[in-house]
């Protein structure tokens, strides 16, 4: 693929990254809590769907990256029903907690797509869901959101630029990100799936600058057999200053629960 045409998609698909990322510093909430986000900030996002306005022909996704940001995740839902998410965070590193996540898939559209309302976290932990995160979408949002708010943990972690760590992963999801099949149980069935997982920070030329976390790992597990095809997301920075040590952040998100909604 060319030069140009690379640039060209992560700028359409990330926005226009700020070359200083170390030095620019904004405003963000976390899910950690903290000074709200400027509307420039509730309005971006790490892979929305439909961003990108033109694609080059000759340009292919490859199978990472259809997973997370081109399937059509909540094809498999052929009625209302709601989906509950338990995220857990836990570690060395700060104080951990639990919190839930509610996507309730409201109307079935005629184009395929669907209408949904989501709430992402309680109380002072409650992130932004704009209506373009569940009107007329065929991708799950929870992915979307979810990935936002890491990307702004990162960013209050490191105290470098939340841009720099949505360039970092898109780029390893294009580049190194692998696929593969994997099993997992849900509701006490046995399913087959997918697993997404890479780890995005390693060769970061800036990774000095924040090597206690520059090995964070992610993983995706997918199934077309489970509504909404999200089953669980992980993201694991290890302790490495020795090696039988606890994660020093470890974070997941499952699907727990799918309730039909009530007519």
């Amino acid at each position: 693929m060319k030069f140009s045409t690379y640039i060209f998609l992560l700028i359409c698909t990330f926005g226009l990254i700020n070359n200083n990322v170390w030095a620019e510093e904004k405003n963000v909430t976390t899910t950690s809590g903290g000074i709200p986000l400027t509307k420039e900030e509730i309005d971006s996002s790490i892979g929305r769907f439909g961003e990108v306005d033109e694609i080059p022909e000759d340009f292919q996704f490859n199978p990472a990256e259809i997973k997370l940001w081109h399937a059509d995740h909540l094809a498999n839902i052929k009625q209302p029903v709601s989906l509950y998410y338990e995220f857990v965070k836990s570690g060395t590193f700060e104080e951990g907690f639990t919190d839930s996540v509610y996507l309730n898939i409201l109307k079935l559209n005629e184009d395929g797509t669907k209408n949904a309302m989501m709430e992402f976290f309680t109380a002072e932990k409650k992130q932004a869901v704009t209506p373009d995160n569940v009107t007329n979408i065929t991708g799950n949002p929870v992915i979307g959101i979810y990935m936002q708010g890491d990307v702004y943990e990162m960013n209050r972690l490191t105290d470098g630029h939340w841009r720099h760590f949505q360039k970092s992963i898109k780029i390893s999801l294009r580049n190194d990100a692998e696929v593969e099949p994997t099993t997992f149980k849900f509701n006490g069935k046995e399913y087959k799936g997918e697993k997404v997982h890479f780890s995005p920070f390693l060769n970061d030329p800036h990774r000095r600058d924040f090597e206690k976390f520059a090995d964070k790992y992610y993983e995706f597990i997918f199934s077309d057999d489970i509504p909404g095809s999200l089953y669980q997301v992980t993201t694991i920075i290890h302790d490495k200053s020795k090696d039988d040590a606890e994660p020093l952040i470890l974070e997941t998100l499952t699907l727990v629960d799918v309730k039909l909604n009530k007519s």
